[in-house]
């Protein structure tokens, strides 16, 4: 019986520790009890592998003394109104475990299920003050030890071999002194992708906050769509050169080498490839983008048409293609006899061209400082611009 029992103690004991380690604890962000995880290595940074429905996927953290954490869950209706509830029920409190959130957002992460299709791998923080406190919840014996710790998982982990991309927002708060200031950016790099403009946001002036947000929004709702331009043309002489312009706006007959007026255009020359394919080569983009490259094969040759697929179509503002952004197009032949460009007045933009948006899933966490030294107003406008953030992502 003794030994029996010996073996349920264990058991129990077993279990305890497992769920100590482990178990989520309630996100109510006014529970002073929710201090996340502790974690001071992660997960590794691969995933779980449990494989989720197709989304975008946003948790939150917010953080002084305590970590509040909001667990990662796909933007639908309900869960978009949730995180937004719980953005506006975090308060002001003492103490700002900076490095602390930012290496828990990555354990959130790295433990939480992989979405199909998952394109890109985010953590967005806003900070307003030094970190505070939190390799005391590590095994670490200095804020720079965890410091260095997180910036390398920052820039090596990967999640199912996405690289992390962080961005930091950054204003000078009132525990900011201007002894401090340097330090203080350089806990912006440290907890960014890298120190660039292109991942660190300082700003003076705590308005452009809210400009930092949404840009940061757009640019993670464009990284999860990919907007395809197909493009349905009479099959030309091999060698031919062809102009797509995008802005000619002037109604027809168009005059010869009007097409040099274009500033948005596509142009390359059609050749015909060994398997009776069209191709078009030394392809330029001119005034937009595409991951397509300077080499395109057609996808389908439905004679005497060619039909051919432009990925990842950007305009000159990294905007995605849309239907207004072909609405003037038009196709346009280099004629090597007349040495211009010749209007092709016989194709038409209607039932040649279509744009389509597949979206693509996304990781992501947000890390709002809600320390005391931003102050009551501020905080009041950090939430608002931070509910603005979610509702720019739900667009997807």
């Amino acid at each position: 019986m003794q030994k029996f029992m010996k073996v349920i103690a264990a058991l129990m004991l077993t279990v305890a520790m497992v769920c100590a380690a482990g178990c989520t604890k309630p996100d109510d962000p006014n529970d002073p009890n929710n201090g996340g995880n502790n974690g001071e290595n992660g997960g590794g940074g691969n995933g779980t592998g449990t494989e989720l429905p197709a989304g975008m996927y946003l948790g939150v953290i917010g953080f002084n003394q305590q970590l509040y954490t909001k667990p990662i869950t796909c933007l639908d209706d309900a869960a978009i109104q949730e995180t937004k509830q719980f953005i506006e029920n975090l308060q002001l409190g003492g103490a700002t475990l900076l490095y602390h959130a930012v290496n828990t957002s990555l354990d959130m992460l790295s433990s939480s299920g992989i979405p199909k299709d998952l394109i890109s791998v985010s953590i967005v923080n806003f900070t307003d003050g030094l970190d505070e406190g939190s390799y005391t919840f590590s095994n670490y014996s200095s804020g720079a030890q965890y410091l260095q710790a997180v910036t390398q998982r920052i820039r090596n982990e990967k999640i199912a071999d996405v690289s992390i991309e962080a961005h930091t927002i950054g204003t000078q708060g009132n525990d900011v002194y201007s002894y401090d200031l340097e330090e203080f950016k350089s806990n912006l790099n440290g907890i960014s992708s890298l120190p660039s403009k292109q991942y660190v946001h300082f700003v003076t002036d705590f308005s452009d906050v809210q400009a930092n947000f949404r840009e940061i929004a757009e640019n993670l709702h464009q990284q999860s769509t990919n907007s395809t331009l197909t493009l349905r043309l009479p099959v030309p002489d091999p060698n031919t050169r062809i102009r797509f312009c995008f802005d000619i706006t002037t109604p027809p007959p168009h005059e010869p080498n009007e097409a040099l007026q274009s500033t948005r255009y596509i142009e390359g020359v059609y050749i015909n490839n060994s398997e009776g394919k069209g191709v078009l080569t030394g392809v330029q983009y001119v005034g937009m983008s595409s991951t397509s490259g300077t080499t395109v094969t057609a996808v389908t040759m439905e004679p005497p048409f060619a039909v051919f697929k432009f990925e990842g179509m950007k305009d000159a503002d990294n905007n995605n293609f849309t239907n207004n952004t072909i609405a003037h197009l038009q196709e346009w032949k280099f004629n090597t006899n007349a040495n211009a460009w010749i209007h092709n007045s016989e194709w038409t933009n209607s039932g040649n061209t279509e744009i389509t948006n597949d979206y693509y899933s996304s990781l992501i966490m947000l890390n709002l400082d809600c320390s005391e030294s931003l102050g009551a107003e501020k905080f009041r406008d950090l939430k608002t611009f931070a509910k603005e953030f979610v509702d720019v992502l739900k667009t997807n």
